[in-house]
């Protein structure tokens, strides 16, 4: 009990601390450590305060100077992934400068996001659409592109079947907005010569949300890189304040189960209720508006994975062949590019249970196909993916975006 109120505090003084300044992480350090049984996996668990990634007997965990001590003392130890997470933040933060004017050789800041969307459908009148889904918690806007031959005809076209593709629920997964964004860019500059994208697009609506959380993506650009959740003030814990709800473990569908925490302080905290915060309820109403909704991915980072329901059971979610089907085949497609593997398979057995996420409650609540991607990399940088990876990422991700839009023209997989 007194280790756990030791992270407890710890967590609680960094929540704070982050309030007023910048958040500087000299000398923390990723490590990847191997355990033994799901007593160990616990224990680690309890004794630090960021956890990266669980799979199976790994777990990558992000450590404070003393965390690394206290795990020492406890008999863990790890291979370092990222032996100075503060060193590597800063080189980031020197790879900002534009490169040859590209979108996709640095990250963009959220503005830099939005005035990209809003060139591109400025510019393609009569294939993009650029309009806003609903306000954050700090009232930012969250914008979504419409992407569709002549998308200012109608509101919606009924016997268009539809595809959303989101990124950014987790704040600090900055691979995900330019892969969602390089999807837009790419498909409008090859529709007049590939006839794929062509037939997709004239037959499909397309929507793209690159940044579903926009006031954490911004925190992270100026006080804390490594923030996960939203911004919502959630109230004092030991006369500190704390922030943010997770957003991927807000949704209804499986709402409250293992996988998420009702502690505040927590990253994977739910939020009070189902559909709290204003950037999963604006969302999920405008998902329930669209009335051929076909298929969905929800983009994150890291892990390199393809991921289907459910995630707040082991057990396997009806359609499961028809899954593992179209699974395989952006597998398939992902690695055709530059050789990357993407193991695929159900949330739950393939990664972790995971209550309260979105792509449970898109197939459960709405009954479309429904993915979750974890983008590169399997755990050298994690959520701190360097600059040049970022083309190479949205290059592999892509046909398998088409691979999903081409099996949606297909059929419906319900008959």
């Amino acid at each position: 009990m007194r280790r756990i109120m030791g992270v407890l505090v710890l967590c609680l003084t960094l929540v704070w601390a982050v309030q007023a300044q910048e958040v500087k992480y000299d000398g923390y350090q990723v490590w990847r450590i191997t355990v033994r049984t799901p007593a160990e996996r616990e224990q680690v668990q309890q004794l630090v305060r960021d956890v990266w990634m669980v799979r199976g007997s790994t777990i990558d965990v992000c450590l404070s100077p003393d965390e690394q001590a206290t795990l020492r003392k406890a008999g863990f130890t790890g291979e370092v992934l990222i032996p100075d997470v503060g060193a590597r933040i800063r080189q980031q933060k020197s790879e900002f400068a534009p490169q040859d004017g590209s979108l996709f050789t640095r990250y963009l800041t959220l503005n830099e996001i939005y005035a990209a969307m809003r060139q591109l459908a400025d510019q393609n009148p009569r294939l993009v659409q650029m309009f806003e889904i609903g306000r954050s918690i700090e009232n930012r806007p969250i914008y979504a592109l419409r992407l569709t031959r002549e998308p200012r005809r109608v509101r919606v076209y009924r016997d268009r079947p539809q595809v959303v593709i989101n990124a950014m629920q987790h704040a600090r997964e900055w691979i995900t907005p330019p892969v969602a964004l390089y999807f837009a860019y790419r498909l409008v500059a090859e529709y007049p010569t590939n006839t794929q994208v062509r037939e997709a697009l004239d037959r499909l609506e397309v929507y793209v949300v690159p940044v579903v959380n926009p006031d954490g993506y911004v925190f992270t650009h100026t006080t804390n890189r490594l923030w996960r959740k939203n911004r919502r003030y959630i109230g004092r814990v030991f006369n500190q304040p704390v922030y943010g709800v997770d957003l991927n473990r807000n949704w209804s569908y499986g709402w409250g189960g293992e996988g998420s925490s009702g502690q505040p302080w927590s990253d994977t905290y739910r939020g009070s209720a189902p559909f709290s915060e204003p950037e999963t309820y604006w969302l999920s109403r405008w998902m329930l508006s669209l009335p051929t909704l076909r298929a969905h991915v929800d983009v994150h980072s890291y892990s390199q994975l393809i991921l289907w329901p459910w995630g707040y059971t082991t057990d396997l979610a009806p359609f499961s062949g028809v899954f593992e089907r179209v699974g395989q085949a952006m597998q398939t497609a992902i690695q055709s590019v530059h050789g990357q593997f993407y193991i695929a398979g159900p949330i739950a057995p393939t990664l972790y249970i995971a209550s309260g996420g979105m792509t449970d409650w898109v197939f459960g609540a709405r009954g479309a196909l429904s993915f979750t991607y974890e983008l590169r990399d399997t755990g050298q940088y994690g959520f701190l993916l360097p600059p040049d990876q970022i083309l190479p990422t949205c290059e592999e991700v892509y046909p398998a975006f088409l691979e999903l839009l081409r099996w949606t023209r297909q059929r419906d997989w319900r008959e």
